[in-house]
């Protein structure tokens, strides 16, 4: 169970007309409001008042109701906008976060929120066992207003993360709805679940803490009403199909929110979001299309479609022990055969681009962590059978008019494993096409998803020598791509919390290498490397870093990154002004990590068009 904020997830679809239109209760009349807000990010609720997302269902959004201590901008600079925080400090060992709370900061019921708020938020994080994980070991309310966070000293956590799980991950819940369900012996059946995993004290410990979870999550508060709020808005009803927010006056930035309510129309299916944009029900969706429903949305309504960077897209992921993949001249020869502009176009033409540098991180990153001289260095792998021939010749293959044949004699045939997704499948036959166009014999074998994640003889046990893959760890902070790169997946390795790398089960653990020549660079050592960024080290460190494993997977490619998947989201210009996001990279992040138009209402940049 997990207490943080409610990850929208993008679905993917791919229908045509629609068949039936919403309800006009409140939507219409929202949207045509000039300060309403009507937006698809609702979901069908089980009648349960509490804002504890993961309660399958429960009903409050935390997101519109409540409010972090600040919103995190996920640049390179690690900056915050503060919101309920004044300010913070964190020691210099990265062990010690201390937050001061902005002293107008207020509850919707005019008292304010103190550092016991914030307290009994981050208990709920250790009830639910997400605290330990980021290394916490408790908390210490010095006033009013001030709260130390402690970390473990041998806990691999970097106080970069650390502090966006204390101010941006967590909105801030009320201790006066709370505190209630908070033991007093809590600490000593925290510190009693850490102890040896099999011992029996230990899961008496584990099963406590679950139990008061699930009290948490289960309770009904019933109204609206016996809930107090500290975001922008306050709840105020639900019914089947939406639910109704108005603005909380004492909020702390109150004075910025031009929205006097916000209405979430609950997003079951895409149909029902498809609809409400073509009849200009809603201001903003996160919502993916077909082609012909993306046309006739943007037709109307001043819908605009924005594709946000995101740090994920599909891959061709290679087994690198598997012959003749093992062989990094194999490799880079795919990666020129791959002509990846006219794959995405056909597996992902609305949302995504191609990869123009495939280097584990997304065009966007690349430029934040890479100066233009480190950039230039490294291989775009334009498409070219050519020097493809030339890679292949290299290592002993041979071009017949049978296709190509590797040094055994045996022709090189490659199947490309993956998981049955209806955009990937598209493209990935465009990749079997062009691969066979020029004498590699390609076949695509897709799965369902139970047989392709099978712990016996599914992706991750190193069976498959070719596969499609998510790459990029969905995360903007290098440590992710490259740690799902030269870590996990295929090398089937994790990190514990004291920075060591731990082989998963026999015998299915791939053995990554823990050395690789670089050109130009020299010896590389991948893993290492992709713990220090977990670590607490300098910027100018942590950017030398990200450079070297840029450089090493280039070179290496443990993968072929196709396209990214950027975050796909329809905002309409027809009763709001926007910011201009587009020229601002930390306001264009917001449309994938947050609902945008809380950040730029909270930041006082959205305004109703007159």
């Amino acid at each position: 169970m997990t207490f943080s904020k409610r990850s929208a997830k993008t679905l993917l679809a791919l229908g045509s007309a629609l068949a039936f239109s919403l309800p006009m209760t409140g939507i219409a009349a929202a949207q045509t409001s000039g300060a309403s807000i009507a937006y698809a990010g609702g979901w069908a609720t089980n009648g349960i008042v509490n804002p504890m997302p993961q309660a399958n269902g429960n009903i409050v959004q935390d997101g519109i109701a409540y409010a972090p201590l600040a919103i995190y901008k996920y640049t390179g600079n690690y900056a915050y906008w503060p919101v309920l925080a004044k300010s913070w400090s964190v020691a210099a060992n990265g062990n010690q976060v201390t937050v001061h709370l902005n002293p107008q900061a207020k509850w919707s019921n005019g008292t304010p929120v103190t550092a016991n708020d914030v307290y009994v938020t981050f208990e709920m994080q250790f009830i639910a066992q997400n605290a330990q994980n980021w290394g916490l070991t408790g908390m210490k309310v010095l006033n009013p207003h001030t709260i130390v966070f402690y970390k473990n000293p041998k806990y691999l956590y970097s106080k970069l993360f650390l502090l966006q799980q204390i101010l941006n991950n967590n909105n801030i819940m009320p201790a006066a709805d709370f505190q209630q369900f908070i033991p007093k012996n809590l600490w000593s059946i925290v510190h009693a679940a850490s102890g040896k995993t099999n011992a029996a004290s230990t899961k008496a410990a584990l099963a406590k803490l679950s139990k008061i979870a699930t009290t948490i999550e289960g309770h009904n508060f019933r109204s609206p009403s016996a809930l107090i709020y500290d975001g922008p808005w306050s709840f105020s009803r639900t019914s089947s199909a939406e639910q109704l927010y108005v603005k909380n006056p004492n909020f702390v930035f109150a004075k910025h929110i031009t929205a006097t309510s916000v209405l979430a129309i609950n997003q079951t299916t895409n149909d029902v979001s498809w609809r409400a944009l073509e009849n200009g029900q809603i201001a903003y969706a996160g919502v993916a299309y077909s082609p012909p429903v993306f046309k006739a949305v943007m037709k109307v309504h001043q819908n605009h479609f924005i594709a946000a960077p995101q740090s994920t897209g599909m891959s061709i992921m290679f087994n690198e022990q598997k012959y003749p993949y093992n062989l990094v001249q194999v490799r880079q020869a795919i990666a020129y055969m791959i002509n990846r502009v006219a794959a995405r176009k056909v597996g992902e033409p609305i949302g995504s681009v191609s990869v123009k540098i495939p280097d584990g991180l997304i065009g966007a990153d690349n430029q934040q962590w890479l100066t233009a001289s480190e950039r230039a260095s490294l291989n775009r792998y334009p498409f070219d059978p050519s020097k493809a021939a030339q890679l292949l010749r290299s290592v002993g293959f041979k071009k017949t008019s049978k296709g190509w044949m590797m040094p055994n004699g045996k022709p090189f045939v490659l199947t490309l494993y993956a998981e049955d997704y209806s955009d990937w499948d598209a493209g990935l036959q465009e990749i079997a096409s062009q691969l066979n166009s020029l004498g590699v014999k390609t076949q695509s074998d897709f799965m369902n998803t139970t047989a392709y994640y099978s712990t016996t003889d599914g992706v991750g046990t190193g069976k498959f020598p070719v596969a499609s893959r998510w790459w990029g760890g969905w995360n903007p902070e290098p440590f992710y791509t490259y740690q799902q790169a030269f870590i996990s997946d295929d090398h089937n390795f994790t990190v514990n919390n004291s920075g060591q790398l731990v082989p998963g089960p026999k015998p299915y653990v791939v053995d990554a290498p823990t050395s690789i020549k670089v050109p130009n660079l020299g010896v590389v050592h991948p893993q290492q490397l992709t713990i220090a960024l977990e670590q607490n080290i300098s910027s100018a460190i942590m950017k030398s870093d990200v450079y070297k494993l840029a450089k090493t997977y280039n070179y290496w490619l443990p993968a072929i990154p196709v396209w990214n998947q950027q975050a796909g989201r329809t905002y309409s210009t027809a009763h709001w002004i926007w910011p201009n996001f587009k020229a601002n990279r930390a306001l264009l992040n917001q449309f994938t990590y947050q609902t945008p138009f809380v950040v730029y209402q909270i930041l006082g940049l959205m305004h109703p068009r007159p």
